[in-house]
C-alpha cells in the first residue's frame, strides 16, 4: 500500500527577529486562513492582495530568496478600461519584500505591450490583530478596538489595536513613487499611466510599534539586495564569526554552508527578565509558528552547536536562567528551579489568558540546561560561564530531586497540573504522542525512557563540573547517586 507524504500547503515564510511573514506562493494573504503578518505573537496584517482595475494577478514564480527576504513575479489578466481592453500578460508585476525591524515591500510594474496602459493598481490591506493562539485554533475573539488612519499629506496608513494597555500597530509609509496614492474601502489605490517599455516603482514600508518601542522598516529597497543593508551585515558578521569548515568534498562544503544558513535564520533576540536587560542571541524553535524563546528547543540546538557557535549556548543559559522558576504555580505547571518551555508575547498571554508568561509545561529542558553548561564550558574552557550559572544549575539539581521524581521511586516522571497545560511534556509533546499499543492514549503521570538519560547525563556533567571548580566532595555525590541501587 502506497503511503501519502503531505507536507502542507505551499507557501512562502520569511522572518527576522520576532516579526514573521507567511503568504502564499503568490504573496498575497487572503480568506480565512492562517497567512499574515505576525509581530510579537500577533497578526498585524491579515489580508493583503493586489488586483489591476479589480482583476487579481496570475502567479509566474516566487519564493523566499534568504531567510529575511522574498521575491514574487506576476503578470495581469485581461481587464477592460475606459482606453479599451488590456490583453492578459502585457505588463509584470515584481513584489520584491525584506524583514528588518518592520518589512519594506518592493512594488516594480513593466509594460510589455505596444500600447500605454492605464488602470489602477489597487492593494487590500486588512488587520485582525488576532493572536498567534486563536488563528491556530481558528477561534477568534476580538477583544479591543481597531482605528484605522489615512493621511493623504504623508501619504500614510496607520492601523493600531488597543485592548487596555495592550497595544499593537502597524504603519504603512508610500515612498519613492512618482504616483500618490489614494486609500477607501479598505484599499489604497495608485493611479498607473505607462507607455510601452516603461517602468513604475513604488515603495512601501512597514513599520511596527508594540506600544513602547518602534521597529522601523529598511529604508533601502528590497529588490536592490544591496549588502549595505542591515540584514545582510547581520548575516556577513554571523559567516564571520561561525566555525568554518575546509574540504575538498563539494557536497560536504555546501550541506555544511546551507547548516549554518539555517542555524542563522533562527537567531532571535531576547532580553534578560529584569528591567534594561542585555539582549542575548538565542535559537528559535521553528518557522513559522514557533518563533519564540523555548526551553527544550533553544537548549538543543545550543547543546549540538555548542562547537559551531558557542554563543547560542551562553544567549540561550543566560535567557532561561533568568526566567528559572522560583515558585510553585499550577497553572502555569511551574516549580522552583524548573526551567520554562515556552514563553508568548501577544494579547492572551499578556492577560494570562494563557499559561505562556513563561509556561514551564516541559520535563526535559532542567536536565538539558546542565548538559548545555557542561557542553559550552567544553567548547570554550570559560570557568567564568561555570561559575555565573552555577546557583542555576544547582537549583536544577534540587528540582530534578524534589519535583522531576515526583514519587520518590528513583525515576522521572511528569504531569500537568494546568488545566491549560500539556498532556505530554517530553520531545514529542503532542496530544497524541504516548499511546498504548491498541493506540489508546496514556494518562496520568509518564516517565519516559529519555527523560531518566538526561538525568543520568546531567547528573554526569555536573560531577565533571564539581571537579573543575573544586569541589570534589559534590561531583562524589552526584557520582554516587548514578551507581545507587534502585
Amino acid at each position: 500500500m502506497s503511503l501519502e507524504v503531505k507536507v502542507g500547503p505551499p507557501q512562502i515564510a520569511i522572518h527576522q527577529g520576532h516579526a514573521v511573514l507567511l503568504t502564499g506562493t503568490d504573496g498575497q494573504m487572503s480568506g480565512q486562513s492562517q497567512k499574515g503578518y505576525y509581530f510579537y505573537d500577533t497578526r498585524v496584517i491579515s489580508h493583503w492582495t493586489v488586483y489591476a482595475n479589480g482583476q487579481p494577478w496570475d502567479l509566474l514564480n516566487g519564493g523566499a530568496t534568504a531567510a529575511f527576504a522574498a521575491q514574487i513575479f506576476l503578470t495581469n489578466r485581461a481587464f477592460l478600461t475606459e482606453a479599451g481592453p488590456v490583453e492578459a500578460h502585457t505588463v509584470g508585476l515584481t513584489l520584491s519584500r525584506e524583514i528588518g525591524g518592520g518589512l519594506h515591500e518592493d512594488l516594480d510594474l513593466v509594460n510589455y505591450g505596444a500600447s500605454k496602459v492605464r488602470f489602477n493598481l489597487e492593494i487590500g490591506i486588512r488587520s485582525d490583530f488576532a493572536d498567534l493562539f486563536e488563528v491556530k485554533s481558528g477561534r477568534f475573539v476580538r477583544r479591543g478596538r481597531i482605528s484605522t488612519t489615512w493621511s493623504e499629506s504623508g501619504q500614510r496608513l496607520i492601523t493600531a489595536y488597543r485592548n487596555q494597555d495592550f497595544s499593537r500597530a502597524v504603519e504603512v509609509n508610500v515612498c519613492n513613487c512618482g504616483t500618490n496614492a489614494a486609500y477607501a474601502n479598505g484599499r489604497m489605490t495608485f493611479d498607473i499611466a505607462m507607455d510601452p517599455g516603461d517602468r513604475w516603482h513604488c515603495c512601501l514600508r512597514y513599520d511596527l510599534s508594540d506600544g513602547r518601542d518602534q521597529f522601523r522598516a529598511p529604508v533601502s529597497c528590497a529588490s536592490s539586495h544591496s549588502e549595505l543593508s542591515e540584514n545582510r551585515k547581520r548575516l556577513a558578521q554571523w559567516n564571520s564569526a561561525v566555525l568554518k569548515l575546509e574540504s575538498s568534498h563539494e557536497t560536504l562544503r555546501n550541506v555544511f554552508q546551507q547548516a549554518t544558513d539555517d542555524l542563522a535564520a533562527l537567531r532571535l533576540p531576547i532580553s534578560g527578565s529584569a528591567p534594561k536587560a542585555d539582549t542575548h542571541v538565542v535559537p528559535a524553535a521553528g518557522r513559522p509558528w514557533f518563533v519564540a524563546l523555548f526551553g527544550r528547543d533553544s537548549l538543543i540546538t545550543s547543546l549540538q552547536t555548542s562547537l559551531i557557535y558557542p554563543s547560542f549556548a551562553r544567549g540561550t543559559l543566560e535567557v532561561l536562567g533568568a526566567r528559572q522558576a522560583t515558585d510553585r504555580d499550577d497553572y502555569r505547571d511551574a516549580e522552583p528551579g524548573k526551567i520554562m518551555h515556552e514563553l508568548r508575547l501577544g494579547e492572551l498571554a499578556h492577560f494570562n489568558l494563557v499559561p505562556h508568561t513563561p509556561y514551564y509545561g516541559t520535563a526535559d529542558a532542567t536536565p538539558l540546561y546542565l548538559m548545555t553548561l557542561h557542553a559550552a564550558w567544553c567548547c570554550t574552557g570559560d570557568l567564568d560561564l561555570l561559575r555565573r550559572h552555577l546557583p542555576t544549575a544547582e537549583r536544577c539539581l534540587d528540582w530534578i530531586d524534589q519535583y522531576g521524581d515526583r514519587d520518590g521511586d528513583g525515576f522521572q516522571e511528569y504531569e500537568t497540573r494546568s488545566p491549560d497545560g500539556l498532556e505530554n511534556q517530553g520531545w514529542k509533546d503532542s496530544g497524541d504522542a504516548v499511546v498504548y499499543p491498541d493506540g489508546k492514549q496514556v494518562g496520568g503521570a509518564k516517565a519516559l525512557c529519555e527523560l531518566q538519560g538526561y538525568v543520568y547525563d546531567a547528573w554526569m556533567r555536573m560531577a565533571k563540573v564539581y571537579d573543575v571548580l573544586h569541589e570534589h566532595a559534590r561531583a562524589a555525590t552526584l557520582r554516587e547517586k548514578v551507581l545507587a541501587p534502585m
